[in-house]
Formats: structure tokens, sequence, C-alpha cells
């Protein structure tokens, strides 16, 4: 499956598991934490919904990581229902199962990533993607030598990975990769191509981190930080840290590659690079045409409250871009494409479109927002707790230090866990932390959302390392020794960047 149509970036999904013990003991666990966690005495000020919904989560991560990523969801939706009248007895309408469907598929977050998921199968099947691909690998400067033909490649699929969920810009790079090797004459166990799939993998990587268009999981969890601070985080604010400190990190791999890995390319010197011109597609069609206008159209509706915000904060323009939000225009842009015909068939065949796509980074959010989103209220007691008892740990230190330290150990921990769970917890926990010391909380986030999708190293932290491990032109000993350089200079980059561009584009 692929990642966009199939599950979250970067979420690691465990292999069906048959209907053995190990399987029911592994789901009674995590049953009995999310049921039973909450009969635990609170430490103050944390409320008893609080505990439950710390029984929640862990309850979800357990069987999430270990047992399914579907029923559980459904499950914490319906004791979610118990304390939805405790936790927002403000807002609380109807009966609890309704206001946690509210809160878990009702949350804006999931609905935004239902449509960006319609919207880039919308792409694919009009070839755009691989038409990028292919117009960075016939430029001239790509045919000077055989680094210049690998910049060209791996910075074809940074500009795809901007845009699609990682997994599918890695698979999609990928199966261009394959064509390439063979037509070039490489075989499996070669230098170059090994280095290429890890390049394309870690490029996958790092392209998942700069944006959150089209990006599970830094709209998630910039979503638990908007919803625990109430105020939310636009796109190009997010782009102008994530884009430069990922392409710095981008360019230190391809620079380790060219000046210190230096596979042989010594076979380039036979490469008849006119074959690569016939791979590259035909002049658009009409529907391509048209399908690629409508998609920049939400992109740049997408990006325009940013600029506005900077440049007239105070404007009616802006006011109307803020109550649109980025969801509007993008359903509006779905439904153009499904308005539209061309030849007797729509731009976009939105009922086939559901079929395709998968649901289950759907359910994930739905669950993740559901629990998430209600840690931040006081009536749980969390805020201020974390205020009492974790913020104390950072007194002393300077704002450049917490965020180094947050976007380190966010690193770090990834690389050895799945990065679903790391995110969650540090945004959760960090957010509130940097609300208490006067620090912006969105930079904050940010320092997670890179940090904690910037793994390198082994299969369980990363579907796409798995792909790269399991790749017939690559192997796990080169990816492992590559990823631990590549985390090294992801902490050393974030640590030093993202303190002071975050504070220059927040305050």
């Amino acid at each position: 499956m692929s990642e966009i149509e199939g599950t979250s970036n970067n979420t690691n999904l465990p292999e069906k598991l048959p209907n053995t013990t190990s399987y029911y003991i592994k789901a009674a666990i995590g049953l009995a934490v999310m049921i039973f966690f909450q009969f635990i005495t609170p430490p103050p000020p944390i409320t008893q919904a609080g505990m439950a919904l710390l029984g929640y989560f862990i309850g979800l991560i357990i069987l999430w990581s270990l047992v399914d990523m579907v029923w559980p969801t459904f499950i914490a939706i319906c004791l979610f229902a118990f304390q939805a009248k405790t936790i927002y007895p403000a807002s609380y309408q109807m009966h609890g199962i309704y206001e946690a469907g509210i809160q878990s598929f009702g949350n804006w977050i999931t609905l935004f990533v239902l449509g960006t998921l319609v919207l880039c199968h919308a792409l694919n099947e009009v070839g755009t993607i691989r038409r990028i691909t292919m117009w960075f690998l016939t430029r001239k400067y790509a045919r000077k030598n055989p680094w210049t033909f690998t910049f060209m490649l791996l910075l074809s699929g940074l500009i795809v990975a901007l845009f699609l969920d990682v997994t599918v810009a890695q698979i999609f790079m990928l199966n261009i990769a394959h064509e390439l090797f063979k037509e070039l004459g490489f075989k499996k166990g070669d230098a170059w191509p090994t280095i290429v799939v890890i390049g394309i993998t870690f490029t996958a990587v790092i392209g998942f981190t700069m944006t959150p268009i089209c990006h599970t999981l830094p709209i998630l969890f910039l979503a638990i930080n908007a919803g625990i601070t109430g105020t939310p985080v636009n796109m190009l604010a997010y782009m102008l840290v994530g884009i430069p400190v990922g392409f710095v990190i981008w360019l230190i791999m391809y620079f380790w590659f060219r000046n210190f890995v230096k596979p042989d390319v010594s076979q380039f010197d036979n490469v008849d690079f006119n074959m690569i011109e016939k791979l590259r597609p035909g002049p658009m069609g009409k529907r391509e045409k048209y399908v690629s206008i409508i998609c920049l159209l939400v992109l740049i509706a997408w990006v325009l409250p940013g600029f506005a915000s900077f440049l007239a904060p105070a404007s009616a323009f802006t006011a109307l871009m803020d109550e649109l939000t980025a969801t509007m225009p993008l359903y509006l842009g779905i439904a153009v494409l499904g308005l539209l015909h061309v030849d007797g068939r729509p731009l976009l065949d939105i009922e086939d479109a559901f079929k395709k796509i998968s649901w289950l980074p759907i359910i994930l959010l739905a669950g993740i927002m559901m629990v998430a989103g209600a840690m931040g209220e006081d009536t749980t007691g969390l805020p201020g707790w974390i205020a009492a008892n974790v913020v104390p740990l950072a007194a002393g230190h300077s704002p450049f230090t917490v965020i180094a330290v947050i976007a380190t150990l966010s690193i770090l921990l990834t690389n050895v866990a799945n990065n679903v769970p790391t995110g969650i917890i540090f945004v959760s926990v960090g957010t509130p932390m940097a609300m208490s010391m006067g620090l912006n909380p969105v930079v904050v986030a940010i320092a997670v959302c890179i940090g904690a999708n910037l793994a390198y190293t082994i299969p369980p932290a990363y579907v796409p390392i798995g792909f790269a491990y399991a790749d017939p032109y690559c192997n796990g000993g080169s990816v492992f020794r590559n990823g631990l350089v590549m985390t090294l200079v992801s902490v050393v980059v974030c640590a030093a960047l993202i303190y002071p561009l975050g504070t220059l584009i927040f305050g």
C-alpha cells in the first residue's frame, strides 16, 4: 500500500497477527490499562478524568504498537464517552458517544488529512509527480558527471517528498530508480545503486519533515499543539523553518555520500543519457493540466494566509482567510475536480478515490486527536501537573538550550522507537511546558515535528527504513551505518537552527 493511500507517514504498522495466545494477552494488557488506569489515585492536580485520559493514551500506544491500529480507536471512543461531559462541561451538548465522535472523526485535522489523501490521489492518477521527477533527470546539468546526475535524482526526490507522504514518495522514487538501474546496466550489489536507494530513503524522510502539506504526522503534531494553545499554526510559517533546516540536512547528506562514502561510479562512463530522455512523459494532456492547475490553486490558498499575516495582519483579507482555514479550499478543490469533466469523465472520480485510499490514517488520527486534544483541557489537571513538575526541570536553562534538548531527544528516541508516540509525547508535554516558561510553544511543536520524524537507522522506527533494508539493490548494514551518521547530523543541525529560525519567524 502506498503511504498516502494506505497508512500514516511514518506509522510503523505491526504485521498481521494470528489468533494466538500472545495476541490476546497483549490485547488484554492494553485494554486493562485503558479501563482500569483511571482508578489509580491521581497525583494533584490531576483529576480522575485526567487519569482516564492517560489510561486511554498509554493503552492506545500499547495496542497500536503491538496489536492492531484499527479497532483500539473505536474502543477509545466508547470509553471517552464516559468522560466527555467532565472534560468539556462548557461545550457539551449531546450524549457522550456523540461528543466523542465530534472530538475524533469530527476533528478538523481528521477531515483535513482525508482531503489531502484524495487530492494527492488525483495528482498521482494523471502522472504529474512522475513528470516533475523526469524533468530534473533530463536537464543538461544532470549529464555533466555521475555526481550531478545523482544530485538531480535525489533533488527530484526531495521536491516530490515535499508534497507526498513519506512512503509514497519513497516507493515512487525507488520505482524510477530501479528502472534506471536496469537501463544503465547496474547490478544488485553495485555500490552506486546501494547509495541511491539509501539516499532516496533518507531524502523522503527529510522532505517529509520540511512541510505539512499532505504530511499526516507533522499536521497531527501541530494540531495537538494548536488544541492545547488554542492558536493554529499556518503552513507558511512552519515551512519557513522546516524547509531551510531540512535542506541543510539534505545537503550535508549529499556531501557525505560524495566525499566520504564515495561509491564506485566508473560504470557511468558507458551510460547513454539519451536513453533517459525516452522515459520522459509526453506533452501534458487536458486532464493533467486541469488537475495540476486546481491543485496549485489549493496550494496557493494554503500559503496565502501566511503571507497575509506577515504583510497585513489586521486586514479584512487576512480575517477572511483565517475564517476559511486551509480545509475549505481543499474541499472546494476536490468538489471542482469532481464537477469538471474532460472526455466524458470527471477529472477526479471521488467515489473511486475513496475506494483506493486507505482509511487507516484517518482512524489513527481520530483516536489520537480525541485523546491528545483533551489532555490540554484544564479539567483534566494535566496542564497544571506538567507546569508544577516538568517545567522546573527546564529552570535556569536558556530557551535555545530547551529547544535544542527537545529536538535532540526527539531525534534520538525516534531512531529506536516508533515516531508516532515519540511525537505525541513530546508535543503533549513540551507545549504546556513552553507556555509555562513563556517560550513560544509553536517553536517547541516545530522542533518535535522535525525531530520526531527524522528516523534513519532501524525498521521498527520507521516504515521507509524497513523498505530500504529489504530493497534488492541495498542492504541493512549500509542503511544502518549511514543512518547513524545522519542521526548525528540531524541532531547538530536541528539543535543549532530550529530555535534561531523559530524565533525569527514567530517572535
